[in-house]
């Protein structure tokens, strides 16, 4: 029996080192921090959203976006100042969570291109929240070039990286496929809804992409640095 359990154990720790990634393997304080930046920024920047736009006077949630709200040279209300720091703790969710991706140094050339992919997706998200707040209109505009750019970036990554965790289970494999397909189809569409809605659907794609980072840092959060992990013939080929 003790023999037979062992095979177990060594047959199931072969499949998941090829796989790249442990099911079940614990975690490292740096994961942990990783992954706890990647939850809490998601989960504050949905809270000061809420909370700001029930405070505004000028800015409502089904027709105004997340941009109307935040801070700007010319305004800067409470509900400016907690819109703006929500924003930023998202920032530091998708930056966090780049890293500790990038961190599992998967030998996938898929996996490849959506980790590096999203390291676009934490460009665009910075340069929206620190560029476009605080311009005074008289330099280039490039909030709508950076949405394409996320618009194009963002559900790739989720496509492209959404194979490895196939590996892992089947079902968040279907689910981040479904996802990322979803939010290829519906971010388009944002551009010729009405703008009584504007903010209602921005607001819905935030939420499938606030999703998906916290996937992401819940993911992180449980395995450790991926040296330990992935297989020998993985290693050191990011």
């Amino acid at each position: 029996m003790v023999g037979h359990g062992f095979a177990h154990a060594t047959i199931l720790s072969a499949a998941q080192q090829e796989a790249g990634i442990s099911k079940d393997s614990g975690t490292d304080r740096t994961s942990r921090v990783l992954g706890g930046i990647a939850i809490a920024g998601c989960v504050i920047s949905v809270v000061l959203d809420f909370i700001g736009t029930g405070i505004s006077d000028r800015v409502g949630m089904i027709q105004d976006t997340i941009s109307d709200l935040a801070a700007s040279r010319t305004e800067n209300t409470a509900a400016d100042e907690l819109a703006d720091i929500g924003i930023y703790a998202f920032v530091l969710s998708v930056i966090a969570t780049t890293y500790g991706l990038l961190r599992w140094r998967i030998d996938r050339l898929d996996w490849k291109i959506g980790s590096w992919l999203l390291v676009i997706v934490a460009i665009c998200v910075v340069l929206i929240a620190g560029y476009e707040a605080y311009t005074t209109g008289e330099g280039p505009v490039i909030h709508y070039r950076l949405v394409y750019v996320l618009g194009v970036a963002f559900p790739l990554t989720v496509l492209l990286t959404a194979g490895q965790f196939w590996e892992i289970s089947k079902r968040l494999g279907i689910a981040l496929y479904t996802g990322g397909a979803l939010w290829a189809v519906l971010g388009p569409l944002f551009f010729f809804v009405p703008t009584d809605y504007d903010g209602a659907y921005e607001r819905m794609l935030a939420g499938l992409m606030l999703a998906w980072f916290i996937t992401m840092g819940v993911m992180i959060w449980r395995d450790p640095d991926v040296v330990e992990q992935v297989s020998e013939d993985q290693r050191g080929h990011a």
